[in-house]
């Protein structure tokens, strides 16, 4: 056994992993069944008295960046048998790829690919794709009539879920799109297609993300808070590191560049985790900024992955960001509904927000809901609406309203200028949620962009590379990639 070691024990049905530091001592996670924190404990506390095994690497991280891969979590309690066991950390701290042999979250995938093989053997015929600039009459009637919805960045069979079309942004802005894709005006910070999003891009939004937290520091300022920025510089010197390494000559030397940012976006990642959930606990107005960054994040990591034409790895990644996010983004979604949703239905916003709006939310939270039901949950809000009409206003949250933004008097804020201030935020609140959930659906169809990938047997490279043959229209925004059987 060897300082940075691997280390597991076998229990017969299981194995328990960690990471040597040493010294007489290893870094893993202890607890009961299904639970866990990781702790720095001595070899015999590890090992209980069972014989002790080292897994082999053919590639691996120095000691020392195994260890400090691994101190970097100690304390963390976000042990989750299938996506956060202690195999994942300890493959992580010793690979940078955060994996389990005895969860293999690749099989889904490898389900996916046979299904797909089975069908090209089935119809004796290679899926194509052609990439255009003008939207094909049967997928904007489809879009209308409802057959076809979009979700992120594809449009899909509503019944099905198979993809008839990827979009992909041709330029920085989205306003010149046909009305029928819904883009809507909740400009989110992920653009259309992972393809698009390349290092550079990812740096630009990373900076106005940086640049919208320190003008939110000027309210937190007025109650003692104050905004860590440190760690966005290290982002982007992992962003930097990152585009250095796909314009070395050396495959190698690319290679091992490429797994350096990946190192440090996976710090990222559990960087921003944290301050989300500790946003999140403070119910601050700034989680939705977080929660882009840590989107950012996972687009990086697996960018790079991407690059280096791994799109196994990279799809898995997906999904298990995916996994998180979700998480979040939920959590941040139920707090900006409020403790009483049926606010966003007051007469004061009728033209604004409509019951359709208000369940288009909810259906994201759970599918099975219609208009019926939404409008059944909240029937008893509306009736407390009315019985206490300013009683709602109370119970915002402060990242709808924080009360040092509207003017104090001598008792506290005014209760006009408090309903007036409440009553302009939550249409804007109503937008923060689409958009949160607009990047969700972005992420989701990225997944289906890698998967394509992988089923046309094309690579990212050549994906990339995808273009109409006709010439671009002065205002089209938007390209389509068609493919010639839906996946």
């Amino acid at each position: 056994m060897a300082k940075g070691d691997q280390i597991y024990i076998n229990f017969g049905n299981y194995t328990h992993h960690g990471i040597d530091c040493g010294d007489g001592t290893a870094i893993h996670y202890i607890g009961e069944s299904m639970q866990g924190v990781i702790s720095r404990t001595s070899m015999d506390a590890f090992t209980s008295g069972k014989q002790l095994f080292t897994r082999q690497y053919e590639i691996c991280d120095l000691p020392e960046i195994i260890i400090q891969r691994a101190e970097s979590r100690l304390g963390e309690d976000r042990y989750n048998l299938l996506f956060n066991n202690c195999e994942h950390f300890s493959s992580w701290c010793k690979t940078g790829k955060h994996e389990s042999e005895q969860v293999n979250s690749a099989v889904a995938i490898a389900v996916d690919i046979l299904k797909f093989g089975a069908s090209f053997m089935n119809n004796q015929t290679m899926n194509t794709v052609n990439a255009t600039f003008v939207i094909p009459e049967e997928i904007a009637f489809g879009v209308n009539d409802g057959t076809l919805e979009r979700v992120g960045g594809i449009i899909r069979d509503t019944q099905t879920k198979q993809v008839v079309a990827w979009l992909r942004e041709s330029s920085s802005h989205v306003s010149q799109v046909p009305a029928l894709l819904n883009i809507g005006s909740t400009a989110s910070v992920l653009n259309l297609g992972v393809s698009v999003m390349g290092f550079a891009l990812v740096m630009q939004r990373l900076q106005e993300l940086e640049q919208r937290l320190q003008k939110a520091q000027e309210v937190l300022n007025k109650v003692n808070r104050k905004i860590d920025l440190g760690y966005y510089a290290n982002f982007r010197a992992a962003l930097d590191l990152a585009i250095n390494a796909f314009t070395m000559n050396k495959p190698e030397n690319r290679r091992n560049s490429a797994l350096q940012a990946i190192n440090r976006f996976l710090e990222a990642q559990h960087i921003y985790t944290k301050y989300i959930d500790l946003e999140l606990e403070q119910k601050s107005q700034i989680v939705d900024e977080y929660i882009m960054t840590l989107s950012l994040a996972y687009i990086a990591e697996i960018r790079c992955y991407l690059e280096l034409e791994e799109h196994d790895t990279a799809l898995r990644r997906f999904q298990e960001g995916s996994l998180v996010l979700r998480s979040l983004i939920q959590k941040y979604v139920e707090l900006l509904l409020t403790s009483n949703p049926a606010a966003y239905l007051q007469p004061e916003f009728r033209g604004k927000i409509d019951l359709q709006r208000l369940t288009k939310i909810y259906q994201w939270i759970d599918p099975v809901l219609n208009e019926n039901a939404v409008f059944e949950m909240q029937r008893e809000n509306l009736i407390k609406l009315a019985q206490e009409p300013n009683k709602w206003i109370d119970s915002l949250p402060s990242a709808i309203l924080d009360r040092v933004e509207v003017p104090w008097g001598i008792f506290g804020p005014n209760p006009e200028d408090l309903k007036k201030e409440a009553t302009k935020r939550l249409p804007q609140t109503m937008e923060v949620i689409e958009s949160m959930i607009e990047t969700y659906n972005r992420l989701e169809s990225y997944q289906s962009e890698v998967k394509a990938i992988a089923q046309l047997g094309i690579s990212f490279q050549d994906w990339l590379k995808l273009a109409p043959a006709e010439a671009k229209p002065e205002k089209a925004e938007l390209m389509y990639i068609i493919p010639s059987a839906p996946l």
